[in-house]
Formats: C-alpha cells, structure tokens, sequence
C-alpha cells in the first residue's frame, strides 16, 4: 500500500487539496485516508448504542447500515489504523496531518517540515510523483496478496512470519526479492514473498515480513524455514 502524506499548518486547504487528489489517486486503485486530528477531539454520537458501548469499555464498536460500516476504536497507533486499510484492499492511502513525523510528504502551505517532498503542488502533479512516497505492508496484505498469486482455491497452503529487520545489513529492498525468488524455485513451492515493514516511519519497529505458499502444510512449513535461514545471511552494507 503506497502512503502519501498531506501536511500543513491549521486551515492550509490540507482538506480542500485531498478532495482533489483522492479522484486521481482513484483511477490507480482503491483510496483509503487517515486524518490526524491532533489535540481536537472527534466526537462520537450521545447516547447511541455504539457510543454506550464504547463508553463501557469495548474496545472497538461496529455499527452498521444499509449501506456502510462505522467503527469506533480505542488507541491511536498510526500503524494499526493502516494495517487496517491495508487489510482491506487499500492500494493507495492519504494520512493528513502528523507535521512533525519523518514520512515524505506533500506540505501545503509555509510549514518547514522534513521530508518535504512537494510544496503546494497541483494534485495532478502527485501522480508522477508517487514513486517517492514509501510503500506500507499488513501481514495480512502479504499473506492476501500471495494467495491471490498462488491461484487461491483452498490448493494453495499458505504460512508467514514477522523477524525484527537486523542491524546494520545492506539495502533490504533489494536483497528480499532475490530470496522470494530462490523460494519459489524450490519443489512445491507455489510462491513467496519477502518484504520490508518500515514502521518506523509511522510510529512502530522494522520488520521483515515472509510468506510462502506451498502444496500442502510440510512443504510450507520447510519452506518458510528455508526463507527465514536465507534472511540470516544477507549481507552487511558494503
């Protein structure tokens, strides 16, 4: 999922340029957003039953209607909100506010912010730009996303794990698609995928994230030992 950061100071149009950008973004893929509200509470409907509920300790309240889903979680973690569009198919998703964090971003307005990437740009000009805006990962994206590869169907066995992204290696991104491939050369093997969850950038740790998909449950099993082996030995930077 390729995140895309608006950020300005209060009443800089962050709102008005998102509501240009989402139709162009589109076009590309299915939109999420994420809104940092900053000291401004949201608040939530007196009195409904989702907001009783909440108020009585639930950690997440769903209501849904005909036509659409509300839910009301507690915590505030960056990371799981987008876990949470990841999970569910978000290609491309917009976070406005968050000015102080070290994600590359589009600042609207006079705001001084690292990272800037584009200042005041036309939305249009996002588009050519996306390539330099980082790429997010939910487990349950990957595991998806391989399944969807590997032919789903129940034919395809599916297992996964998350490893602390070592100190001090070489250039990760490059170095895990190379190991993806070696997996899927192996016997029964139906696909792989290897790839890096910088959380850092949105508040958490770095992780590798593998999965393998197999013909049955051993071969996985082994298969997944095998790509975990491989990550023990990338290379040191040069």
């Amino acid at each position: 999922m390729k995140v895309i950061q608006v950020t300005g100071l209060s009443g800089s149009g962050k709102t008005t340029f998102i509501r240009a950008l989402v139709p162009l973004l589109a076009g590309l893929g299915t939109v999420g957003t994420v809104k940092h509200t900053g000291h401004h509470a949201m608040e939530i409907p007196k009195g409904k039953d989702t907001t009783v509920m909440f108020e009585a300790g639930a950690r997440a309240v769903a209501g849904i209607d005909l036509e659409k889903t509300l839910v009301t979680m507690a915590g505030t973690s960056l990371t799981e909100a987008l876990d949470i569009l990841a999970d569910h198919g978000v290609a491309l998703a917009v976070i406005e506010g968050y000015k102080g964090s070290p994600l590359p971003k589009i600042v609207i307005g006079d705001l001084e912010a690292e990272g800037t990437v584009l200042r005041n740009p036309d939305p249009s000009e996002v588009i050519p730009a996306l390539d330099r805006f980082p790429d997010y990962f939910s487990p349950r994206e990957v595991m998806r996303e391989l399944g969807e590869r590997c032919g789903g169907g129940g034919r395809c066995v599916l297992v996964s794990s998350q490893v602390p992204l070592p100190a001090g290696i070489g250039d990760p991104e490059k170095t895990l698609p190379g190991i993806a491939e070696l997996m899927e050369g192996l016997p029964g093997i139906l696909g792989a995928r290897a790839v890096v969850r910088r959380g850092s950038l949105f508040g958490g740790t770095d992780e590798i994230l593998v999965a393998v998909g197999a013909e049955d449950g051993g071969t996985a099993a082994a298969g997944l030992g095998a790509a975990l082996s491989l990550l023990g030995e990338m290379p040191g930077p040069e």
